[in-house]
């Protein structure tokens, strides 16, 4: 399938940015802030080009709603993670994220294909435009919360590195701590907040389509423990009850849990039909 090929493609491009990023942090002559970042964000927008044209391709978006599949889920999540470190990089310069960042987004763009369900475009097809705003909210809320989570795996490995006094090449590529946080605790916030709107919004459209609430499904259940480790972690943040290390694998914790519920379930029930 041309859409597979092209899938391919952006992940072999984004594996390239990938590599250019970590040599760039390993040289020993420029750390990756004072090296120029226009090589890296041109493979990104190519690689978001091919995957937009391959989504495309897959007939996801329709006259009458999304045709959504395990697939233009995953694709569309890593379009949105991609498109914001792109940003990132334009406007704050955080270059060091991508170490991480980067080398996560070319796995499911090479696996795309290979998922369940990925050349059958009937897993969820839209009807109402407060459905498909439900969708597109909760992979944004999933983007922004996947950005969180990398920051909180960078602030544990540096917070050790700092405690021990080896700080090898690669911690030295790394923003500093402060730096590390304040994003974090942005991007939760704003997770926060759109985790919250995709619930409200799942529920009104539960209620205006079936006249009921099914809020012991696992999604609703997965998204909520999500939200109240989330909401917990800002109150306990504000109050400066946790010390950083709590506060960074709290955000990893909300991060699985949101994992599953859009898309941990789904694809076991997929493997095993």
């Amino acid at each position: 399938m041309t859409f597979s090929l092209l899938f391919f493609a952006a992940g072999l491009t984004t594996f390239a940015a990938s590599f250019i990023l970590w040599r760039d942090a390993l040289s020993l002559h420029a750390a990756p802030g004072q090296q120029p970042s226009n090589p890296i964000t041109a493979l990104l927008f190519v690689a978001i080009g091919l995957n937009i044209w391959a989504i495309h391709l897959m007939d996801s978006f329709t006259a009458g709603g999304i045709n959504f599949t395990l697939a233009t889920g995953v694709a569309v999540a890593t379009l949105i993670v991609q498109g914001i470190y792109i940003i990132g990089v334009m406007r704050h310069g955080i270059r060091g994220l991508g170490l991480f960042l980067l080398p996560a987004t070319v796995i499911p763009l090479l696996l795309i294909p290979f998922l369940p369900e990925a050349h059958t475009p009937n897993w969820v097809h839209t009807s109402s435009l407060l459905e498909t705003s439900h969708l597109l909210i909760s992979l944004l809320a999933y983007a922004v919360l996947t950005l969180a989570a990398f920051h909180a795996v960078m602030q544990i490995m540096l917070d050790r590195a700092l405690k021990k006094k080896r700080m090898t090449i690669l911690m030295q590529a790394l923003p500093s701590l402060f730096d590390i946080e304040r994003h974090m605790i942005a991007q939760v916030k704003v997770a926060t907040i759109l985790i919250a709107i995709s619930i409200l919004s799942g529920l009104t459209w539960q209620w205006v389509e079936y006249q009921h609430f099914a809020i012991l499904n696992h999604k609703v259940l997965l998204a909520l423990f999500s939200l109240g480790v989330l909401v917990l972690l800002l109150i306990k943040r504000y109050r400066s009850d946790w010390p950083t290390r709590i506060v960074s694998r709290t955000v990893i914790a909300a991060y699985i849990l949101l994992m599953l519920a859009y898309f941990g379930v789904k694809l076991v029930q997929s493997w095993i039909s």
